[in-house]
């Protein structure tokens, strides 16, 4: 599972990327559902990451492969930051009422805005170091 040390770090940061896409993507909002959306929302977020990523820390081969594997927490984090960049340059139209009043806003697209903070969530909590310690059985 991911220390808990880990999660406290990236809560800051993931709070800030979730409440920035979230309020460019939602056409209209509310500030006490912003708040709560704030506040909860990344915890959520960050639990369903730590969910997703047990099998990367329970299984030992997998485990070392994934341990310390800079190449692929690379990869994974241009593919999210992919996928916001194309969330953001793609608009989508929304068109609805809201407490009777109509609207008809362009936002980016929702669901790459989104996708792209579940990919950096989940790097964010279960990308680590991988520990060089020392044996300590030494050889004579």
């Amino acid at each position: 599972m991911a220390p808990i040390s880990q999660l406290a770090i990236a809560y800051p940061f993931l709070t800030v990327l979730w409440f920035v896409c979230i309020m460019l993507v939602s056409p209209i909002y509310e500030f006490l559902g912003a708040v709560i959306l704030l506040v909860v929302g990344p915890i959520f977020v960050m639990g369903v990451g730590v969910a997703l990523g047990l099998p990367v820390r329970l299984n030992r081969r997998l485990s070392r492969w994934w341990l310390g594997n800079w190449r692929l927490y690379i990869c994974i984090a241009a593919a999210g930051a992919g996928l916001l960049i194309s969330g953001f340059n793609i608009s989508e139209r929304q068109v609805g009422t809201v407490d009777g009043i109509p609207f008809d806003v362009t936002t980016p697209h929702s669901g790459l805005v989104t996708a792209g903070c579940f990919v950096l969530t989940f790097l964010a909590v279960n990308a680590s170091f991988r520990f060089s310690g020392r044996s300590n059985t030494e050889s004579a």
